[in-house]
């Protein structure tokens, strides 16, 4: 089959997913995602920041801020790139913002980025490795990780439009005649959406030694962006500086992490759900891309030291989605080693992608059953 032709499937069955679940449960908003979509109902139909009427709606709460508003420790981010196909669906509906048709709207919106992402990052990876070694790479990424899951069956969430956000800082950071101020936006984009992956941060440092000036863009383009969450922080608990994630008895203790819980639970470990994950991690050692493996041990310390490291109802590492692009780059050079064999390739490559596959599509249905 030609490239092409997965491609549509992939989306065809990411679309599939989403609409088939979303009509089975007749909704598409729930757990963290009431949050994330609280800003956007509430900036877009009540044109405020006051979410008592969204947590009283679905039943939710959080700790009050100094100010007196509900809190909402969650980003801005996905709100602002649910916002275009929201306001259209409201301007036809001029509803209360609550209904399926509004909630498709914002999903919708992340499973189409999602898949952006993945090519996106096809092209990225294409730009380093075989065009054979990038596609199962990525094919790999969309059908044997958590991807499949926050793409498609849960897409009202951080995670879709985080991991299309990674593989937009990968891209502008790929470029010839890069753009630092752009280099610096696309991290501050990446960060609108879930903190924690300022951590790619760590990937620029091999390319700080172009002197303060190189810095100074970086860090113009990343403010011009993040100001967006500043804002936020600022109108909602009346600092910028306010840390909501430290609100509630909940915090970080980066000298108990989690790692192995984190890693191998068995209720949500990476690596155990997804183990085609950990065959990336192998590929980053292999290919000593030492920078990459950087910044997944910094979010894998935070992610381990949060109060919260089980991740709520998570299939797999949710919070890990946004580092999937580079371990995709591990998964890449394994598939071109593999390439590189004179006998038994396809074997190779096929008991790796297909297997992990199915084991994926077969987690994923588990945790549907029991959740």
């Amino acid at each position: 089959m030609k490239k092409n032709l997965w491609i549509i499937f992939i989306a065809f069955v990411y679309f599939a997913g989403f609409f088939a679940h979303a009509l089975y449960l007749k909704k598409a908003v729930y757990g963290d995602g009431i949050f994330y979509y609280s800003w956007l109902r509430s900036g877009v139909v009540d044109h405020d920041i006051d979410f008592a009427n969204e947590y009283s709606h679905y039943g939710v709460a959080q700790p009050p801020t100094p100010l007196g508003y509900a809190g909402n420790k969650y980003s801005v981010g996905p709100a602002l790139l649910w916002a275009p196909l929201y306001v259209w669906t409201h301007t036809l509906m001029m509803g209360y913002g609550y209904s399926l048709p509004y909630e498709l709207a914002a999903g919708f919106t992340s499973v189409s980025l999602a898949l952006v992402g993945l090519i996106l990052l096809y092209r990225f990876l294409a730009k380093s490795f075989s065009k054979q070694a990038s596609f199962l790479a990525v094919a790999g990424i969309a059908a044997a990780t958590n991807l499949f899951f926050y793409g498609s069956l849960d897409p009202v969430n951080s995670h879709a439009l985080s991991f299309f956000a990674a593989t937009l800082f990968l891209s502008l950071l790929a470029q010839k005649n890069r753009s630092w101020f752009l280099v610096g936006a696309g991290l501050g984009f990446l960060a609108l959406f879930r903190l924690q992956d300022v951590a790619y941060a760590l990937i620029l440092f091999t390319h700080l030694g172009g002197g303060r000036k190189i810095l100074i863009r970086i860090l113009l383009g990343f403010s011009s962006v993040f100001v967006w969450q500043l804002l936020a922080w600022q109108t909602l608990y009346g600092t910028i500086f306010s840390n909501p994630y430290m609100f509630g008895g909940e915090g970080f203790n980066i000298f108990r992490p989690h790692i192995l819980g984190v890693l191998f639970s068995p209720a949500n470990g990476l690596f155990l759900w997804t183990p085609i994950t950990m065959v990336g991690i192998f590929g980053l050692f292999w290919k000593k891309s030492w920078g990459y493996i950087a910044v997944f041990a910094l979010e894998l310390l935070l992610i381990a030291s949060w109060s919260t490291w089980r991740q709520g109802a998570s299939y797999s590492g949710r919070m890990f989605v946004s580092i999937l692009p580079l371990l995709a780059i591990g998964l890449a050079h394994i598939y071109a080693k593999i390439l590189k064999l004179r006998f038994g390739r396809q074997i190779i490559l096929y008991s790796l992608t297909l297997p992990l596959s199915v084991l994926n599509a077969l987690f994923i249905l588990r945790f549907l059953l029991n959740n």
